[in-house]
C-alpha cells in the first residue's frame, strides 16, 4: 500500500485511486467502467465540464480523465478552470481526443494536460497512463516538501 504523509499528519492513501471521467459519450463511460473493473481505480463520471467542476470542488478525485471536445464547455476549458483553484491545481489530468496536429501528435490547445491520449485506445493504454498519473501525484506531493512512504 502506498501512502503520502503530509506534514500535519494527514495521510493520503493511494492504494485505491479515485478517477473522474468527464465525457459526453455514454459509451466511453461504459467502456472505462469495464476497463477498470477489478483494478485499484475507483471510477466516478460526469457528462459535462460544468458538472465535473462541481464534483472536483466538492470532493476532489486523485486523477481526472477528460475528453477534449464536448458540447458546451470543452475539456480544454475544464483544465484551465482546474488550474485556477488550489484544491485542484495539482490533480493529474489525462486528456483524450481525436484532434491531431499536422505531425499526427495529439493536440492540446492549452498545454496544461499532464498526459495526452489519442482515441481510439486500448485497455493497456488506459492502465499505463493511469499509472503515469499516479506517479505524478507522488511527485507533486514530494515537491511540496511533504514526505511519502510505501508500506
Amino acid at each position: 500500500m502506498m501512502e503520502i504523509v503530509i506534514d500535519d499528519g494527514v495521510v493520503k492513501s493511494l492504494s485505491r485511486c479515485s478517477v473522474l471521467l468527464v465525457d459526453d459519450d455514454k459509451f466511453m463511460h461504459e467502456m472505462l467502467t469495464l476497463f477498470l473493473q477489478n483494478t485499484e481505480y475507483l471510477l466516478t463520471s460526469a457528462s459535462s465540464a460544468k458538472n465535473a467542476m462541481r464534483m472536483i470542488l466538492s470532493n476532489p478525485p486523485d486523477i481526472v480523465i477528460t475528453d477534449a471536445m464536448m458540447p458546451g464547455e470543452s475539456g480544454f476549458s475544464l483544465i484551465e478552470k482546474m488550474k485556477t483553484y488550489e484544491i485542484s491545481v495539482d490533480i493529474p489530468v489525462i486528456l483524450w481526443t481525436i484532434l491531431e496536429q499536422a505531425d499526427g501528435s495529439v493536440m492540446d490547445a492549452t498545454g496544461k494536460a499532464d498526459i495526452l491520449m489519442h482515441k481510439p485506445f486500448y485497455r493497456g493504454n488506459i492502465l499505463e497512463n493511469l499509472e503515469r498519473a499516479r506517479a505524478l501525484i507522488v511527485t507533486r506531493v514530494s515537491e511540496k516538501e511533504f514526505t511519502f512512504s510505501i508500506d
